[in-house]
């Protein structure tokens, strides 16, 4: 057994480096203690770490800081205190690649879109303002791309996916009937640029395994849309960073997302569809 919880600390270490709790907390201090001299840990101690590790084991989820505090306080804040979108609706979540698809709801039209994503946003700001963003959507589909930031700060893909699944539980917790759609992280041409690549494919190949293991949810693949058929990015796709994305990556983005996210909606038991859309009538 002592075996067993050496193992499950190993991978709850890993999971804090990559997000490193503050450095004051006397509990998180006690387990590195620990962790550092498990030859010598005995059977109490080791079953003490493991539930003192179980607040920092999935990173970014319990800050330090108030919500006052955060960076994305007011922001999403904002987006809290707008007008809440009629029920069984599509709600996107994430960061700044769907903060900045301003044309979101026009480009998804008739489909009743409303777009929560903010800031240049990581998992962990996904779980901190987890209930200001998806419970009061009431949606029968959440679309969700986040974790492009979380490789550019050096997170592990283990640490990404970790965050990813527990961001999962809390919305089926929240949202009983809602169906789910992870989006890839796109392989931009910064993440080709700063040797990130195999990092945001290993994020893929988890996101995919985990839509996978999951209850209605589906996984959706836009990078071929990005790409050339030798794999290389379309540089009309990208704004001058090279990590976000022109109108022209919007439009190759939407026409992969667009046919997936209207599937999904129509399958959840908590949509509501509207009436087929007729030519000649203006988006709503």
């Amino acid at each position: 057994m002592k075996d067993s919880i050496f193992a499950w600390m190993d991978t709850a270490e890993s999971s804090c480096r990559a997000n490193p709790p503050p450095a004051a907390n006397p509990a998180v201090a006690l387990v590195v203690r620990f962790m550092r001299r498990r030859h010598t840990i005995t059977m109490k101690a080791a079953i003490l770490a493991v539930l003192l590790v179980a607040g920092c084991a999935v990173h970014g989820a319990q800050p330090s800081r108030s919500s006052a505090e955060h960076q994305y306080a007011a922001e999403v804040a904002k987006l809290a205190a707008a007008p809440a979108p009629a029920p069984g609706g599509i709600l996107m979540v994430g960061s700044s690649i769907f903060r900045k698809w301003e044309s979101c709801a026009d480009d998804l039209a008739p489909l009743p879109v409303i777009n929560r994503a903010f800031g240049g946003s990581r998992t962990g700001d996904q779980l901190f303002f987890f209930d200001q963003i998806v419970p009061s959507s009431r949606a029968g589909l959440v679309v969700w791309y986040c974790g492009s930031n979380d490789v550019n700060a050096k997170g592990t893909p283990q640490a990404i996916l970790q965050n990813t699944r527990e961001w999962l539980r809390r919305t089926r917790v929240a949202l009983p009937q809602v169906r789910i759609l992870l989006v890839s992280v796109i392989r931009a041409p910064q993440k080709r640029q700063a040797g990130l690549l195999a990092q945001v494919d290993e994020v893929n190949k988890g996101l995919l395994q985990l839509a996978g293991s999951v209850p209605d949810a589906a996984y959706a693949d836009v990078n071929p849309a990005l790409e050339t058929p030798a794999g290389e990015p379309v540089a009309d796709c990208y704004a001058p960073d090279k990590l976000h994305l022109t109108l022209e990556g919007y439009r190759r983005m939407t026409s992969v997302l667009r046919p997936v996210i209207e599937k999904n909606w129509k399958a959840s038991p908590a949509a509501k569809p509207q009436p087929p859309h007729r030519a000649g009538d203006s988006p709503h």
